[in-house]
């Protein structure tokens, strides 16, 4: 927007996670970080609502953001000395701008609104409303923020639907996919898996919480499997592990599948691994647009997902003759089947999700939007100031 270029200079702009460890929503933080750094002046910093180093303060060493963390704990019994904890380290960066992300970031940046010392609040809903609800207090909380980012038009209508907010204060800005130089190649990753090149592999990457019930997906593959092959399929888990990976072990050996399920943890070299596929499937019972979704459809992956409106969203009207409903193995286990067996029509599906997120969902899209909506929410507060 004209006149809107320079507003961001030199201002201190605060981002909140959950942690310092790498999930999709600070994925989408951590690259409107280093845009708002390096291309608007702004003095960018990052915290983490855990102080435990992870991936994300990695990421951000290397991008020369500051960074840190602080000792929180949601339970009841260390709730409030926590939130004061979590205010105080907000308010130590003397932000103009503080951006939250995620349910206990939002909430903790609203309830303390008043004491952080930020003359903007935006608060970024990237799922539709999970773990959320119409409560008083998270009311009190949705009242708070000076304006609201949302990645998918399904969050825009929980904010709207929920919490009463006007229309204008919600903006809708989807997710920016660029995808980096793999790694590793085809072959390699293959090999690390002990999985010949003309076995069929299907994957999904999101970190395993329950959230995105990759126990549907195993009990979908145990059908998978159960279809007959000359070489059976393989499915490869990739992501950071929240605990759920020993049920998910214990569920593939009950359903006599262990062979052909590989949980390898959190990547790096997510490009790499993409190509290693031959379908992405993604399981999530509540998103709002899956950044692992558009990365697969970036690398001209064919997507079976669950039928929820994020995902919607992402595939488009291209995709969603292979979206199942959410909790459904069985059909599920049909669409990977359908689309492991007809390798044409696979591929024509991955190559028009391809065009399709190059011409809806680019980075500097995102990037320039997200920067947009920021610097004219917060020359208009100041007007109001």
């Amino acid at each position: 927007m004209a006149g809107l270029s320079k507003t961001l200079r030199g201002k201190k702009v605060v981002f909140v996670f959950g942690s310092l460890d790498l999930g999709g929503a600070e994925r989408r933080g951590l690259l409107l970080a280093d845009y708002l750094q390096k291309c608007t002046g702004a003095v960018v910093q990052v915290i983490g609502l855990n102080d435990t180093p992870g991936r994300l303060s990695s990421l951000c060493d290397q991008l020369g953001i500051s960074w840190w963390g602080v000792r929180f704990h949601w339970g009841l019994r260390r709730r409030v000395t926590s939130f004061l904890r979590a205010v105080q380290a907000v308010r130590r960066g003397e932000p103009d701008i503080v951006l939250s992300y995620t349910r206990v970031p939002n909430l903790v940046c609203a309830w303390g609104k008043r004491w952080l010392g930020a003359k903007l609040l935006v608060w970024n809903q990237a799922d539709e409303g999970l773990l959320l609800n119409g409560s008083f207090a998270f009311r009190v909380a949705a009242e708070a923020p000076d304006c609201f980012i949302s990645n998918s038009m399904g969050g825009r209508a929980f904010l709207m639907e929920t919490y009463g907010i006007s229309p204008d204060k919600v903006n809708v800005v989807p997710n920016g996919v660029a995808m980096a130089t793999p790694r590793l190649g085809r072959a390699e990753w293959r090999s690390q898996w002990d999985v010949a090149l003309e076995v069929p592999v299907v994957g999904m990457v999101a970190n395993l919480s329950v959230y995105k019930d990759h126990d549907t997906l195993v009990r979908a593959w145990g059908r998978v499997i159960a279809a007959g092959w000359k070489q059976p399929p393989v499915l490869v888990l990739a992501g950071r592990c929240d605990g759920t990976e020993q049920g998910l072990k214990a569920l593939a050996h009950d359903l006599g599948i262990s062979e052909q399920l590989k949980i390898i943890g959190a990547v790096d070299d997510v490009a790499g691994l993409l190509q290693a596929l031959d379908l992405f499937v993604y399981s999530s019972r509540s998103e709002g647009v899956p950044n692992g979704v558009l990365e697969a459809m970036a690398s001209g992956l064919a997507v079976v997902g669950t039928d929820i409106p994020g995902i919607r969203e992402a595939v488009g009207p291209e995709g969603v003759a292979y979206l199942t409903p959410v909790g459904d193995c069985d059909a599920m286990a049909d669409r990977i089947i359908e689309l492991l067996r007809e390798k044409a029509a696979r591929q024509q599906v991955g190559q028009t999700l391809r065009e399709r997120v190059e011409q809806s969902f680019s980075l500097e899209v995102m990037c320039r939007r997200s920067e947009d909506v920021i610097a004219s929410a917060f020359r208009h507060y100041q007007r109001k100031d």
